[in-house]
């Protein structure tokens, strides 16, 4: 997966025309990356907070978008698994994103957000974490 650093400007997939399906947000908001990680890039790491995981979760179902024909491993359990017999059908994979829609911005996550938060502790920006929050309440 392409490695884009946090609340950078989002330029992954713009060309295809899909919708972003974040709900009441406008084109003209700005979109910026969220979760975008590589392996061999730090990233900041701690505790999720209460309900994150969850919430995460079921945005995978209500705010999807950029569907792929392909998907994506996870870098770090790819590296430890990939190899052993049947290993990539166990492993956590992802193919499409998800949008959340902040305080004037859109986040767009890969759907594997969620397994970062929870198997690898990826601790999301902050305004990200309470943007997910809202939506689920």
């Amino acid at each position: 997966m392409t490695y884009y650093a946090d609340l950078t400007p989002y330029t992954y997939d713009t060309d295809s025309g899909a919708p972003t399906r974040a709900p009441t947000a406008p084109r003209a908001v700005p979109h910026v990356n969220v979760g975008w990680l590589g392996r061999v890039r730090p990233y900041a790491k701690g505790d999720a907070p209460a309900g994150l995981v969850e919430a995460l979760r079921g945005m995978q179902r209500t705010h999807r978008a950029q569907q792929t024909r392909g998907y994506h491993f996870c870098p770090w359990c790819a590296a430890r698994t990939l190899g052993l017999l049947g290993a990539r059908d166990t492993c956590p994979r992802g193919s499409a994103e998800i949008r959340v829609v902040g305080d004037g911005v859109v986040y767009a996550a890969p759907e594997l957000i969620t397994h970062y938060v929870e198997a690898h502790a990826y601790a999301p920006p902050a305004a990200f974490v309470r943007a997910v929050l809202a939506s689920a309440n």
